[in-house]
């Protein structure tokens, strides 16, 4: 062979090469394995594209300083095993800061994200933004740590006639504040407005607590519009205030609704702030049954119903140690509800003290 011919031939394979390359990106259905964050940034443009559909990140810790930006729909991010462990992200740290630091950014509807850890960051581990009409999203076996605000964010403004984001689904993962407290008060696991038809379901939530000021928002919070969505089979340990649906005296808050079969827990005396297991506020036509609330702070009552709007509400079989209270004209109807199990609440307490797998 001349070494034309050679030459020839090296540059016909580098061009096969890159061809095959530029060929797997172009079909819709690929997906693409990554073990940095550089490769991770570019596969987020990948995914936007539409290069791409699905991105696998390998073992290890990603730092990222700008967010990651999800607009195309039917896509997945994942890490490599069911072990959420595997895969760390980190954003910004967990302190204030004037950038806004968001590692996982929703436009996209049909988005999900699994098997991995997502940790400290400045605003929200992930915001869904309702405003862009981002419907289906599936967060499933995920860790949320440390955030400096909502560490799930579903967000939109007032009005009738702006977009919501619906069908979202989050289950099986675990929204926590390693030190045992939050940062500051304006904190919260999931805070979702103009949200329909989601379901929150098995997941667990620890120390969604102020350390100061005022009491913390919620474990567990929809309003601003929102309506029928269901927070089932849910563990809440040692947050100010576990679930609520809706927001103060307000029209167009909460409408409907399941709350049920959550185990509500709150016996850390050092947390300064404590409310309701459960509070509705504003919020007509929703259920609440089946819930065990066992709360060891000063606050006097497990599950409160606010406001007059609040009407047309079932509150049954739930056992709480301590009231069932209305408040500012709400109405509902009571069945069967145990508010007087100490017993049984200092043993599911004893549990989640000494059994803390369980959590």
């Amino acid at each position: 062979m001349t070494p034309v011919d050679s030459f020839k031939k090296t540059l016909l394979l580098s061009l096969f090469s890159v061809a095959s390359i530029c060929s797997a990106f172009s079909k819709p259905h690929d997906s693409i394995s990554v073990k940095n964050v550089d490769e991770l940034q570019k596969a987020v443009s990948y995914l936007n594209q539409g290069r791409i559909k699905n991105i696998v990140l390998k073992p290890g810790t990603y730092q990222v300083f700008r967010r990651l930006k999800i607009d195309s729909n039917n896509v997945t991010i994942s890490g490599a095993s069911d072990d959420a462990t595997d895969v760390v992200i980190s954003g910004n740290g967990m302190e204030a800061s004037k950038s806004v630091g968001i590692i996982f950014d929703i436009s996209g509807s049909h988005v999900t994200i699994r098997n991995l850890t997502l940790q400290e960051t400045s605003n929200h581990l992930i915001q869904v933004r309702a405003e862009k009409n981002a419907d289906n999203f599936h967060l499933s076996n995920v860790r949320l740590l440390n955030s400096y605000e909502q560490m799930v964010k579903v967000s939109g403004g007032p009005g009738t006639e702006l977009p919501t984001s619906d069908y979202g689904i989050i289950e099986n993962c675990i929204f926590e504040y390693t030190s045992g407290i939050g940062p500051q008060f304006y904190i919260g696991g999931i805070d979702a407005h103009r949200a329909h038809y989601w379901l929150v379901k098995n997941n667990t939530f620890k120390n969604i607590a102020s350390p100061s000021k005022h009491v913390a928002e919620h474990a567990i919070h929809f309003w601003n519009y929102s309506k029928d969505n269901r927070v089932v089979e849910n563990k809440i340990i040692n947050s100010d205030r576990a679930i609520g649906f809706g927001m103060n005296d307000r029209p167009h808050q909460n409408t409907g609704g399941v709350i049920a079969g959550n185990i509500i827990v709150h016996s850390n005396t050092s947390h300064p702030f404590s409310d309701a297991g459960i509070v509705l506020e504003s919020s007509p036509g929703t259920i609440v049954k089946d819930n065990q609330i066992f709360v060891d702070t000063h606050y006097p009552n497990a599950i409160e119903y606010r406001y007059e709007s609040t009407s047309g509400v079932v509150i049954q079989n739930n056992e709480t140690n301590r009231r069932i209270v209305a408040r500012d004209g709400a109405t509902a109807v009571l069945v069967n509800n145990n508010q007087a199990d100490w017993f049984k609440g200092v043993l599911l307490n004893l549990r989640y003290l000494f059994f803390p797998a369980y959590g």
